[in-house]
């Protein structure tokens, strides 16, 4: 699929994306890169679970490639196969590995 200065590869339509956002109650949000677009919902505590689960700690990147696997919806994969592509994803997902900010309350 060619792009043109206004069309992302995998850029989803109007309708799509409201369907998601019905579908997903913890949001969706879409990362762009390179021309290329990919979508994703919010991950909850069983795909944190999931990509946590392949952390180890000489490839980092595993638990980020699992989080874009368990929580890609649509767009173009090819942002998930481009290990350059991957890579800018990557940082994008480490805000959502962080997640909403707790504030701890003495009693």
């Amino acid at each position: 699929m060619s792009t043109n200065n206004n069309t992302l590869t995998g850029q989803a339509t109007e309708p799509q994306i409201t369907e998601w956002k019905a579908k997903y109650k913890y949001g969706i949000y879409a990362i762009a890169v390179d021309g290329h677009i990919g979508y994703f919902k919010n991950p909850g505590r069983n795909e944190l679970n999931c990509a946590l689960s392949k952390s180890e700690r000489d490839k980092a990147l595993n638990v980020f490639e699992e989080l874009a696997n368990v929580t890609f919806i649509g767009g173009s994969e090819e942002i998930l196969k481009d290990d350059q592509m991957f890579i800018g994803v990557a940082q994008e997902l480490k805000e959502k590995l962080d997640g909403k900010k707790a504030t701890l309350v003495n009693l």
